[in-house]
């Protein structure tokens, strides 16, 4: 009888010896997290002041205060520049009569488009080369830090050219324009009006 159960014994243990052994596996998760985080590519711009009156800081010597004269130039500036005084290279912002304050949070390219007048004598835009003409008028956006005598920008009555490339996000910008009356004489004394446009898109770098 004890003959036997070692007998049993020693093949008990040769069975579990040749027996395949499986590796123990480590214990991981069956699935995993991914935080995906989708920051706006935003655009915004407020600017102000909303108007311009040419000729409304201390009058050309043609004509007298808030009043424009034919075949003259005016540039948007700021108390005391005058508004028939051309911007200095480079432009300082005091020769900007306009502020940009920038909330993009990408950086964003500035565009000017300036309308035909309505009302009175209706000036209309040449959309050329900034210059006038009879019963039209040229004109020019600028901003500071511009070069202003080679960089101006022709301003259209749409389709204009960039005025400010590649602005940073959240920077502010002052910016101006340059207005040269009709070359002819009024024919109304009757005011007309343009609405200029502002426009801020992505900068697309080259």
């Amino acid at each position: 009888m004890k003959r036997r159960k070692v007998l049993v014994g020693i093949l008990l243990a040769l069975v579990l010896t040749l027996m395949p052994v499986t590796p123990a596996l480590a214990v991981a998760g069956t699935s995993q997290d991914v935080t995906v985080t989708g920051t706006p590519a935003f655009i915004a711009i407020a600017n102000d002041p909303a108007t311009w009156a040419p000729n409304d800081i201390v009058g050309d010597g043609v004509t007298t205060k808030g009043f424009i004269a034919p075949d003259s130039v005016y540039y948007a500036t700021v108390t005391p520049i005058l508004d028939n005084v051309a911007p200095s290279d480079p432009v300082v912002d005091g020769e900007c009569r306009f502020t940009i304050t920038n909330t993009s949070t990408v950086p964003i390219d500035l565009t000017v488009n300036f309308p035909d007048f309505t009302g009175g004598d209706a000036m209309t835009n040449t959309d050329t080369d900034g210059s006038n003409g009879a019963g039209t008028f040229g004109a020019f956006s600028y901003c500071t830090g511009m070069t202003y005598s080679t960089g101006k920008v022709v301003a259209k009555t749409t389709g204009s050219a960039v005025m400010k490339e590649d602005l940073a996000a959240t920077t502010d910008i002052k910016w101006g324009l340059t207005l040269e009356t009709q070359s002819d004489a009024w024919t109304s004394g009757t005011a007309m009006e343009s609405t200029v446009v502002i426009t801020a898109t992505i900068y697309m770098a080259p």
